[in-house]
């Protein structure tokens, strides 16, 4: 999740973060909260790329992958709930 911060602090992205992993981000200006209605649910997970581009294909079958892992095993992730 930290990495997610870095990356979106980059302008790489927007990130969904709970506010203990993007509190010091956002305090020194470098990230600005936009869905403030809405908390991260547990076990979320997400990707990030960068904007405009395809994504290589590896990573389009990693995302795949992990899509497809999180859907067969739901209850190892709190996604059950």
């Amino acid at each position: 999740a930290t990495a997610l911060a870095a990356a979106a602090a980059a302008g790489l992205g927007i990130a969904w973060l709970p506010d203990c992993i993007t509190h010091e981000y956002v305090a020194s200006g470098a990230l600005v909260p936009i869905m403030t209605r809405y908390p991260v649910p547990p076990g979320a997970a997400y990707v990030v790329r960068p904007p405009g581009q395809h994504p290589a294909r590896k990573i389009r079958i990693l995302t795949e992958m992990l899509i497809e892992h999180f859907e067969r095993n739901p209850h190892l992730w709190g996604l059950d709930r």
